[in-house]
């Protein structure tokens, strides 16, 4: 009884990973290009992961402002400072419309699962901004996908 018990929870939940194997790439170069539109610098290619009972997250490492490397001529605080507002700003905006659009139609969530993508930030300009947060958190849930919660840590 055990053995066909486990035997079905297999064959439901292998459609489940296959879709989402079909899904992750297309996702995480949506997030990775979305990113790069805004003139933001992806450091670490996206990674999407299933979590059972949860639904899909999406971690990705980005630097709002690059550092100017050793012979580029270094920006004004406040011009280093209206650029990383300026890509902020972009990235929250564009990430959050991602997050709206395809927390409905991902096939591998499900009804009651979410979608969260979480970007670490690496801050290159720590004396001109010390303030910027070091992860962003976007995430909804399937049943409510306008709904997206923010947060920075």
């Amino acid at each position: 009884m055990l053995t066909k018990l486990l035997a079905l929870i297999l064959l439901v939940a292998t459609p489940q990973t296959d879709t989402f194997k079909k899904e992750m790439s297309p996702l995480q170069s949506s997030v990775d290009g979305l990113v790069n539109s805004t003139g933001s610098q992806v450091l670490q290619r996206s990674r999407a992961a299933y979590i059972e009972g949860y639904g899909v997250l999406i971690s990705v490492e980005i630097a709002f402002e690059g550092s100017p490397g050793i012979f580029g001529t270094p920006k004004k605080p406040a011009e280093v400072r209206a650029v990383v507002s300026q890509r902020r700003k972009d990235v929250q905006e564009k990430l959050t419309a991602f997050v709206k659009q395809r927390v409905s139609t991902t096939d591998s969530i499900g009804p009651s699962d979410s979608l969260a993508v979480v970007i670490h930030v690496l801050n290159t300009t720590p004396a001109d901004i010390p303030n910027l947060p070091v992860q962003i958190v976007m995430s909804a849930k399937k049943d409510s996908p306008q709904q997206v919660a923010f947060r920075e840590f």
